[in-house]
């Protein structure tokens, strides 16, 4: 009997202990809002080449609130240079036209959503797209892309296409 005793003493210690161990645990930090999980650049310092034209700034949606040391280079094709940039909730991309007759376009889609697809674009003779994809998801997207013609990889999560 006495030894009965002992055991159930031991397993309600043993049990009380778990939930504390439990308790203790820190919930997972929410970086949901953290642009730089899909632009790791916006964690260091703005380059020149990161730089969006001043002159195209000035002509974007400035409801967005958009800050001009945010921005920082995604890559390229042909003449069009794609830069992204957090503004607020959102993240954009701004395609920067080398002859100036498409800037002032902006495209941008919720930081808590990004990851169900990323943000694309596309020229209307669908011979040009950019695809600005989550980090996680790169390979996936580039193999479902395959079939089509042009597209390359310019950086880990930029995704490109010239089918000229």
């Amino acid at each position: 009997m006495k030894s009965m005793l002992k055991m159930a003493v031991a397993g309600v210690i043993v049990t009380g202990a778990a939930v504390a161990v439990t308790a203790l645990v820190p919930s997972p930090e929410d970086n949901s809002l953290d642009a730089s999980r899909i632009i790791p650049s916006l964690s260091n310092p703005q380059q020149a080449a990161d730089k969006v034209p001043a002159a195209v700034m000035t002509v974007l949606d400035p409801t967005l609130k958009l800050d001009p040391s945010q921005t920082r280079l995604l890559g390229k094709v042909d003449t069009v240079t794609y830069y992204g940039v957090a503004a607020g909730d959102k993240i954009c991309m701004v395609p920067v036209d080398a002859t100036g007759k498409d800037n002032g376009f902006i495209g941008c889609t919720l930081l808590k959503s990004f990851e169900s697809g990323g943000l694309k674009f596309e020229n209307a003779e669908r011979t040009e797209a950019a695809w600005l994809i989550a980090p996680a998801a790169a390979a996936k997207s580039m193999g479902s892309v395959k079939s089509e013609a042009g597209w390359s990889q310019q950086a880990p999560n930029f995704l490109v296409r010239n089918s000229k």
